[in-house]
């Protein structure tokens, strides 16, 4: 499921958003700032849901401001046998991400966005959505492009196939047109607008 529109919340009430998620860090000059659970009341169960585009992302820079509809959970809670462990769910922060490539070691890899070598934390979630623990590592969390038929993630952050060319080129021209070698990720628990 894809919401109709792009997510609609002003440049002032995402800036807002990432100065209280921020605290007494300054304003990162590039940074993707994503909602979870944006349109919890008007997609899916009231709350956040996963294996849905219910979430939003806005990327901030010196160059613009864009949103786009984002998913920031496992497409599905429980146990994952490729990393004998539970599902992981990026925990609510701000982290360094850079450009890189999304499955590096396949030959269906791509070029996309990801935690490199920075440690995030991650919640592991047991199929009924309790936390079973929480780890702070280097995890392979990335934001790349989603499913067609569900959202592709076993923990990753994603945005919808039709939107990913448009993000992806937009994200990437900022850093190449800023000499930046990463952006800033603030994740938030939303919705931003009440």
């Amino acid at each position: 499921m894809i919401p109709p529109n792009k997510p609609r919340a002003s440049l002032s009430i995402v800036v807002n958003a990432a100065a209280k998620a921020l605290g007494e860090r300054p304003m990162p000059e590039i940074f993707v700032l994503m909602d979870r659970a944006y349109y919890d009341r008007t997609m899916g169960k009231p709350g956040n849901d996963v294996g849905i585009y219910d979430d939003a992302a806005f990327i901030v820079s010196p160059l613009g401001f864009t949103s786009w509809n984002a998913n920031t959970d496992p497409s599905r809670y429980g146990w994952n046998p490729n990393a004998g462990k539970y599902m992981a769910r990026l925990k609510p922060g701000i982290y360094t991400f850079r450009r890189l490539k999304h499955r590096a070691s396949s030959p269906s890899g791509y070029m996309a966005f990801g935690q490199g070598p920075d440690p995030v934390t991650v919640e592991r979630i047991r199929r009924d959505g309790t936390i079973a623990e929480t780890e702070t590592g280097c995890f392979g969390i990335n934001l790349h492009r989603g499913g067609v038929n569900g959202t592709s993630s076993e923990g990753c952050l994603t945005i919808p196939p039709v939107q990913w060319p448009a993000f992806d080129h937009t994200l990437s021209d900022i850093l190449k047109r800023t000499e930046a070698k990463t952006f800033t990720l603030i994740l938030i628990d939303g919705p931003i607008i009440p």
